[in-house]
């Protein structure tokens, strides 16, 4: 019975090693050269500008997969305030639910919606929440902390436009700084998140950060305004987190990944790190053969079948199912070498 701790300790502690890493999302919000007409459309040419942001994770949940609903988010800033384009995907349209109609409506998160927080202070202690259905009803609240939430604050100039398309809906909206509770200067970091409830085939959520939601502020991403003009590099993100989020954490930025276990930033390219944990994949299934061990098979077949659901392409995503993979792997072969070993079976002695 000892030695089946052992096993199931071994393997809780390889995901404990896995889930400590707290993945981040950052985006770069670039000025706006000249402000879009709101009509919910995202044609004019500032959106064609700034950067997308397409990551979205599965809701309420502290070590998410992807989000299983296509959406994405584009943002700029002015001297007036925040513009924010979003592109809800959706396969069923006719399915969706748009039934809310009132504004502050209590029941507005029922239907097909986004919840935009923002933290202009990034402190995970406070935000501002705009929620906005398909048919551009809208509804807001700010939450001072964790004990005092306004619920009967309102925003007096934000503006929000809706258009539905057969394969998606989507949000165009401007927020100004006296509704965001602050004003953004150039080099500021801020908190966002953006919650999207999806109902066209029952309920839905996805988020754009991991882990975030209204429960868990401190997993809300980070906004940088910059000036549109500065590179803003892997080194110079790595620099801007350092001072606000507390290690172990990393984030992928194009090709590379940035973490922080330490005292020290560090900058990989995403494409050695899979290379080497494709490698150890490799090693770990040689070692599991050699030790020729049938009742296993059936086990091992399943683990490389999830092998195979491995994006080939270089990203963070693909990096964390290699190694969880490869934590499968190691634990199998712990598993095979206690029970070769030592004679045993996770029912106890033969």
């Amino acid at each position: 019975m000892r030695k089946q701790g052992l096993i199931a300790g071994l393997f809780v502690f390889s995901l404990t090693l896995s889930a400590q890493m707290r993945e981040l999302s950052f985006y770069e919000v670039k000025p706006a050269e000249a402000p879009p007409v709101l009509d919910g459309r995202l044609d004019d040419p500032v959106w064609h500008k700034v950067p997308v942001h397409r990551d979205y994770y599965e809701y309420w949940k502290s070590d998410p997969g992807p989000g299983r609903l296509r959406t994405e988010y584009r943002m700029a800033y002015d001297s007036r305030g925040v513009y924010l384009g979003i592109v809800n995907y959706e396969d069923r349209m006719d399915k969706i639910k748009k039934a809310v109609t009132d504004y502050d409506n209590r029941e507005l998160w029922t239907d097909d919606c986004a919840e935009l927080y923002f933290d202009p202070e990034a402190n995970g202690i406070g935000y501002t929440k705009f929620t906005v259905n398909a048919l551009g009803t809208r509804g807001d609240m700010r939450r001072q902390d964790a004990a005092v939430t306004l619920e009967d604050w309102n925003g007096t100039g934000w503006l929000v436009k809706t258009s539905l398309e057969k394969d998606r809906w989507t949000i165009e909206a401007f927020f100004p700084w006296e509704d965001l509770g602050k004003t953004a200067k150039t080099g500021d970091l801020w908190q966002f998140c953006h919650t999207r409830y999806g109902w066209s085939n029952g309920f839905i959520g996805v988020t754009s950060s991991p882990g975030g939601n209204y429960n868990a502020t401190n997993n809300f991403g980070y906004l940088y305004f910059s000036d549109g003009k500065t590179r803003l590099d892997p080194a110079a993100v790595g620099k801007l987190l350092t001072d606000r989020v507390s290690p172990p954490w990393c984030l992928e930025s194009g090709a590379e990944l940035v973490s922080r276990t330490g005292s020290k930033v560090k900058i990989d390219e995403l494409s050695e790190l899979l290379a080497e944990a494709r490698k150890n994949g490799t090693l770990l299934q040689l070692e599991i053969k050699a030790l020729d061990l049938p009742r296993f098979d059936g086990e091992f077949r399943k683990i490389l079948k999830r092998m195979e659901e491995v994006p080939k392409e270089n990203t963070l995503r693909a990096l964390k199912k290699q190694q969880d993979v490869n934590t499968a792997l190691f634990n199998l072969k712990w598993q095979m070498n206690l029970d070769k070993n030592f004679n045993m079976t996770q029912e106890g002695p033969k």
